[in-house]
């Protein structure tokens, strides 16, 4: 199955698509697997969009349920580009 998260722009805007919680999981599971880190279930994805900004990203992190986070990746949600990508080795 190919991802391609670099849709139209002007399309996303003019009729609402935005990339849903599953895309953006696999997003993230990408970039983990590019860089070479380990993933750890149970993931959480959480749509925010900063107060005084039009724009939207996703927040993926893993191994939610312990005292910290091992990864964080930050996905615009209408480019689908990675914004920002954090490991936290153990």
């Amino acid at each position: 199955m190919a991802l391609d998260f670099q849709g139209s722009r002007l399309l996303r805007w003019t009729y609402g698509v935005h990339m849903t919680r599953e895309e953006a999981i696999a997003a993230a599971r990408l970039t983990a697997e590019w860089e070479g880190w380990r993933w750890y279930e149970p993931v959480r994805a959480t749509r925010k969009k900063p107060m005084f900004s039009k724009h939207s990203f996703w927040d993926v992190r893993t191994n939610v349920r312990k005292r910290r986070c091992d990864l964080q990746i930050l996905i615009d949600d209408d480019t689908g580009k990675v914004r920002e990508k954090t490991y936290f080795p153990r």
